[in-house]
């Protein structure tokens, strides 16, 4: 029951995520495609991006980085803290976060319960936020945080990474702040990411 709920998400998810009016940026060096949308809200602004790229990470490596929490703070960007707060199933579990943001955007935390599925030829770990479901700190929280990692073996013993997230940054950051972001940002986290799970 837990895979068919965690595939209905995923793909509402991508469905939602489709219907997006992207700007399509690559990284510097060429090998990450960024598409981005900044979205003015009543509540302030709402960031979406896809960060997409091929790599040669193995599906093991990558499954045994993102059910450690601890990890996760070394490819995230501003994340001083990540760690589990509590274990609910094999493949299910909650994580806490502490951002450490430069000037202007204010300090925050965010919490989020996340899903582990996979095939034998891919890997989805799919984090939802959750922002009552621990006590909260002297920083304000993210109320909208979600985040998803894809991995899907493809020709060449390769493997296509597909980060896919939506949040709503914490107090009023300028958009120019945002857009400038981009790509290098997503990107920098796909980045990490794969030199976290490539060590040995």
């Amino acid at each position: 029951m837990n895979k068919i709920i965690t595939l209905i998400l995923i793909i509402c998810s991508i469905s939602l995520l489709g219907q997006r009016n992207w700007k399509i940026q690559t990284s510097k060096n060429g090998k990450i495609t960024v598409k981005s949308e900044i979205v003015n809200t009543e509540n302030g602004k709402t960031i979406y991006y896809i960060a997409e790229t091929i790599t040669d990470i193995s599906l093991e490596k990558a499954e045994k980085i993102l059910r450690n929490s601890n990890t996760h703070k070394n490819f995230l960007e501003n994340t001083t803290e990540s760690r589990e707060i509590e274990k609910k199933s094999k493949d299910k579990w909650s994580t806490y976060f502490y951002f450490d943001a430069p000037w202007p955007v204010p300090n925050s935390d965010a919490v989020q319960e996340f899903t582990l599925s996979k095939t034998a030829n891919s890997l989805t770990v799919s984090g939802i936020s959750t922002p009552n479901a621990f006590k909260t700190t002297k920083v304000k929280r993210m109320k909208n945080y979600d985040i998803s990692y894809h991995f899907k073996k493809v020709e060449n013993n390769k493997t296509k990474l597909i980060i896919s997230a939506t949040f709503s940054p914490i107090g009023s950051v300028p958009k120019f702040l945002l857009n400038g972001w981009f790509p290098k940002g997503p990107a920098g986290i796909a980045s990490r990411l794969i030199k976290e799970i490539s060590k040995k």
